[in-house]
């Protein structure tokens, strides 16, 4: 079934290859596809990725020139500080074991897990009654995916690994009802913190607020989709399903959340929004637009994720018609895979973790809270296979990486045709976040 779906879509695209090279402004949801897009989509999972920005748009130029760069300005006085670090998204796989995965973070444990909190996407559910099911072949009918308590724990790391999980994401019913609630009462019973999907309206609407540092970090969750599935009818409460990549999309729950966490006093919201198109290098204009509407609405951070590879980042700036003063906030796009099945889409291998330093003082002698400083480390899927088995996985810092391949000095067995695909993805990265790489 695979190869005859390759080979359609390959029919189907070969004499169109120059139309399917750049984004396209499609919303991408799976329940309510255009004309033509299911093929578009099997073009960018069996053919190649999409690394070209949506045309006529300046996107390209737009996110170099919006840099994620901050810095505490002339006037502000620090009294708290807090570090967030932030990951991708978590998919099933086969490799999240204590055996194959053992040494998974060595390379960037400094970088992820030295922070205040450590957060990431639950890309499926962990219905502990039944199996691992990763993604599949089939790309006509998925499989309804789940993770497992072993893969939770290589990330937990006995509490001292990711505290906090989006559980909002297209793959949040895919165990139905019952699936989502024992993924909560899961998550609640190692005592992490989570948003996004909810067994009652009320856990709906209680935002958390976590203290960090001293300064009070409010977190929403929301997913632009839940592919085929939906939530049960009057139960829409149990995901955060708004279609974010359409430019008409009422966000009225957000605003309404944002509400919520200003009462609940928090100094900083951080929002997990999973949107965008998958194995695209960038975001098209009306997720570019939704996320300025996000930022405007009264939220500071976006953490975004989806396209299962890696996106930009940009620093917004906006007039604020509330304090009347210059406001600025972080949207990182999408940070690609934290754990990564054995996708035949390559760009899935580049990732990146994210390093917000947020301080919190006054400023010209008012209370402020800010951003003031981003760092983003982007990162290859080391995968070590025999028989088609991942026997050993890392995730490594590409750029060290790749210096010890070209000085001769790589400690890990790596053949000609991977070292290639790892230059390829080590310049995608500099194109797409040459800020990334400063210093190195």
């Amino acid at each position: 079934m695979t190869l005859l779906l390759k080979l359609f879509v390959f029919i189907c695209t070969v004499f169109r290859r120059k139309d399917f090279r750049a984004s396209r402004p499609v919303e991408g949801n799976s329940i309510d596809f255009a004309k033509g897009e299911s093929v578009w989509w099997g073009y960018k999972h069996f053919i190649h990725a999409i690394e070209e920005p949506e045309p006529g748009k300046g996107i390209e130029e737009f996110l170099l020139n919006h840099a994620p760069e901050f810095s505490a300005p002339s006037g502000f006085v620090a009294e708290n500080t807090a570090v967030i670090s932030a990951g991708g998204d978590i998919m099933p796989a086969e490799y999240m074991n204590p055996a194959a995965a053992a040494h998974l973070w060595d390379d960037v444990s400094d970088f992820f897990f030295t922070s205040d909190l450590a957060c990431a996407n639950l890309e499926a559910p962990i219905n502990t009654s039944k199996p691992l099911i990763p993604p599949g072949k089939n790309i006509i009918k998925p499989p309804a995916m789940n993770n497992t308590e072993m893969a939770f724990d290589l990330c937990w790391r006995d509490g001292k690994g990711i505290r906090f999980y989006s559980t909002a994401n297209n793959h949040s019913m895919d165990q139905g009802e019952e699936g989502l609630v024992k993924t909560l009462e899961f998550l609640d019973s190692k005592k992490v913190s989570h948003v996004g999907t909810a067994r009652t309206p009320e856990e709906r609407d209680d935002i958390p607020v976590l203290i960090c540092g001293g300064i009070r970090i409010a977190f929403l969750g929301y997913t632009f989709s839940l592919n085929r599935q939906k939530t049960p009818d009057g139960k829409d409460y149990m995901a955060n399903m708004l279609r974010l990549n359409r430019p008409d999309c009422d966000i009225s729950l957000i605003h309404r959340h944002i509400r919520i966490a200003k009462d609940r006093n928090a100094d900083l919201i951080i929002a997990n929004i999973h949107w965008s198109l998958e194995y695209e290098s960038f975001p098209v204009q009306n997720v570019m637009d939704m996320g300025h509407r996000i930022l405007e609405a009264g939220v500071d951070i976006i953490l975004g994720n989806h396209p299962h590879t890696l996106q930009p980042s940009e620093r917004y700036d906006w007039h604020s018609p509330e304090t009347g003063q210059t406001k600025n906030g972080l949207i990182l796009y999408a940070l690609g895979n934290l754990a990564n099945d054995l996708s035949p889409v390559a760009n899935s291998s580049l990732a990146a973790f994210a390093r917000i330093t947020i301080q919190k003082g006054k400023m010209d002698g008012k209370p402020a809270t800010l951003i003031t400083d981003t760092r983003l480390l982007p990162v290859y899927h080391y995968l070590r296979n025999e028989k088609n088995r991942t026997v050993e996985a890392r995730l490594l810092g590409i750029e060290k990486l790749e210096r010890q391949i070209s000085s001769g000095q790589c400690p890990f067995p790596i053949k000609n045709k991977q070292k290639s695909e790892i230059a390829r993805l080590r310049r995608l990265a500099g194109r797409l976040m040459p800020y990334a790489f400063k210093g190195e």
